[in-house]
């Protein structure tokens, strides 16, 4: 009996590179709103860039994640199917992650950048 393959660290992080970049997009937009939209600064202009910043910075690392997983899936052998599986599985991930990303990045085209709530 042949002892059981163990998958490493390495193919666990690759699995997270997509959602772990829709998170830091988020934390980026949210940050920035809140510190930028406070009263003193208050410029929706300056929020709109970094926005923008932001969101075309997260699709161009989720696309270039697509491109290496999409390379390492041809690359791979056919008898790998478990690293064939994680490396397909990290494309649709990081294809999630843009749709999230995007979703995320709407209100800036949508609503009002820095509106006050009262009015």
């Amino acid at each position: 009996m042949s002892a059981p393959q163990t998958r490493s660290l390495a193919d666990l992080l690759w699995l997270l590179i997509g959602p772990v970049v829709w998170f830091l997009h988020l934390v980026v937009l949210y940050g920035a709103e809140a510190l930028i939209c406070t009263p003193p600064v208050g410029s929706g202009r300056a929020m709109m860039w970094m926005g923008a910043a932001a969101t075309i910075a997260a699709l161009g690392a989720l696309a270039m994640l697509a491109a290496v997983s999409i390379r390492r899936v041809q690359d791979a052998p056919e008898e790998q199917t478990d690293a064939t599986f994680l490396r397909k599985t990290t494309l649709l991930l990081a294809l999630l992650s843009a749709i999230g990303v995007i979703w995320s990045a709407l209100p800036l085209a949508l609503v009002p950048v820095c509106a006050s709530a009262g009015g």
